[in-house]
């Protein structure tokens, strides 16, 4: 997988770096972040949201998405049993 300056056209969940909330808050200079997005799909278009936290295009600077491989769940076999 690669990283990718475009945001995501599809739900999933995806990595993300960079600036969530711009370079600069409150005249301090802020650290790129490291984190899961989660991209759902809703009535006018798709939704972003990042540690319980929404994202928008015009907070984020110098952001990198790349597609989450998540392992599979756990085998419910034995709960059923």
């Amino acid at each position: 997988m690669k990283w990718s300056k475009e945001w995501p056209i599809k739900e999933g969940i995806y990595w993300f770096y960079g600036y969530r909330y711009g370079k600069t808050s409150c005249g301090r200079d802020c650290e790129p972040e490291f984190c899961l997005v989660r991209v759902d799909k809703i009535s006018n278009g798709l939704m972003f949201t990042a540690e319980g936290q929404f994202m928008y295009k015009s907070e984020v600077e110098e952001g990198h998405f790349q597609k989450a491989v998540l392992p599979d769940p756990p085998s419910t076999k034995k709960l059923t049993e």
